[in-house]
């Protein structure tokens, strides 16, 4: 089980849960009277909530560093966790502790309650991890998707922020906490820490991001379109298989990731990216002028060094549009590793990456396209007993028919840490 994951992420955790919120509970236990003994176990449900409340907001910068080590899906997966269990102990914290002032029990229920709300609509709408696996939900998130756009949605998660504030506002009215020095100087520094480190990464950062041009578009059929960004100047972009967060002049102002298709070239200066319109802002993108103004952020992703750490035969399943990363990363080992990509689409016009595919002529590559999804019974007819066995896989697509997959090659005896995924659902 536990070479299931990184050890990176193991670690991540252990700050999250323990270490990180242990110098304040350190600090208000010792400097707590005799008094306080009897509840003094609620009041640090409420610390450890305000914690984790934090973390959760320095692992919403994103840091790159961190992706590099865990990913970025792990890491958001850590953001949602961590929310949840800090809204189960603040309940325990605000139902079994008597707090005495009108305000302060004030600023803890709006606090609590804003808290949910943005649990339960980070699950329907910026979370996969409900929606793809029950479609009565699913459903539910495709009726209400027409008022609750992408950028309000944002805007919502957002409420992360009032909710510390509120919490911070809070702690500060109650008597007996905000006379112990040491523990309120710890208490705002970590709030000013972490709030600083998010204001600093979505309003300062993005005026050192890269910048770069619009160079060409191509268009690939109705709904995607192949957008070349140049960057003079600039060296060791990414490595293959990685996606950046890109906001595009004039188009949005929130950014938006996608995977890069091109090889992985330290010399190079230009991205290439796969848009396919699936709502208002990727809808612009189809008619996005070259010259355009782009910035980016990243970049992310693990695909390469994942790997880089051993030489097993690749086995890459792309999922309509989740082929750009593989593609990338099919350009880049071409000739230095057996390849094999596999590649579902819902029609012919879908196969715009087909002569892409046919020009990359090697011994050790092949490739299948399909018109439809993967059945259980085409595994062992496309896929050979030893790949099966020894390969690694990765899939890339929309994150229903990616745990689709995953399963099917559970079924058919992949062992489960040869399996890599990235799904569409950022």
């Amino acid at each position: 089980m536990l070479k299931k994951y990184p050890l990176a992420l193991y670690l991540v955790w252990l700050v999250a849960l323990l270490l990180f919120p242990a110098p304040l509970l350190l600090s208000l236990n010792l400097g707590m009277g005799a008094g306080d003994t009897p509840q003094l176990v609620w009041i640090d449900c409420g610390v450890i909530a305000y914690a984790w409340w934090l973390f959760e907001v320095f692992l919403a910068t994103r840091p790159t560093w961190l992706d590099r080590l865990i990913g970025l899906p792990a890491l958001y997966f850590v953001h949602a966790l961590l929310g949840v269990g800090a809204l189960l102990i603040a309940f325990v914290h605000r139902n079994f502790l008597i707090s005495m002032g009108a305000q302060i029990r004030l600023t803890g229920k709006v606090a609590w309650y804003l808290a949910l709300f943005g649990i339960i609509y980070a699950s329907l709408f910026m979370s996969g991890w409900l929606v793809d696996r029950l479609p009565v939900i699913a459903r539910v998130k495709a009726k209400l998707q027409f008022f609750f756009k992408h950028r309000l949605s944002l805007w919502i998660h957002r409420l992360n922020l009032v909710v510390i504030l509120l919490i911070w506002l809070h702690v500060h009215l109650i008597g007996r906490i905000n006379h112990q020095l040491v523990f309120m100087l710890l208490f705002d520094g970590y709030t000013v820490l972490i709030l600083g480190a998010y204001l600093w990464q979505k309003w300062v950062a993005p005026t050192q991001c890269l910048t770069g041009q619009v160079l060409a578009t191509q268009r690939l059929n109705e709904r995607t379109v192949l957008i070349t960004l140049v960057f003079r100047g600039a060296q060791h972009l990414f490595q293959a298989g990685d996606f950046f967060f890109f906001t595009f002049e004039g188009i949005s102002r929130e950014a938006h990731p996608f995977s890069v298709v091109n090889r992985a070239d330290a010399a190079g200066q230009q991205i290439q990216i796969l848009v396919r319109s699936v709502g208002d802002d990727t809808r612009k993108l189809q008619q996005v002028a070259v010259g355009t103004v782009v910035q980016v952020e990243g970049p992310f992703g693990r695909f390469a060094s994942i790997v880089e750490q051993d030489q097993r035969p690749l086995v890459l399943i792309g999922l309509g549009s989740g082929l750009a990363p593989l593609l990338s990363l099919a350009r880049t080992y071409l000739g230095t590793r057996s390849i094999q990509v596999i590649w579902t689409v819902k029609d012919d016009h879908d196969r715009y990456f087909a002569t892409d595919l046919a020009a990359l002529a090697d011994p050790q590559f092949s490739y299948v396209i399909q018109n439809s999804r993967l059945r259980p019974e085409q595994l062992s007819t496309m896929i050979s007993p030893e790949k099966l066995a020894q390969a690694r896989f990765l899939i890339v697509g929309p994150a229903s028919a990616v745990l689709s997959i995953r399963k099917m090659l559970r079924q058919a005896g992949v062992p489960r840490q040869h399996l890599t995924d990235e799904r569409l659902t950022m």
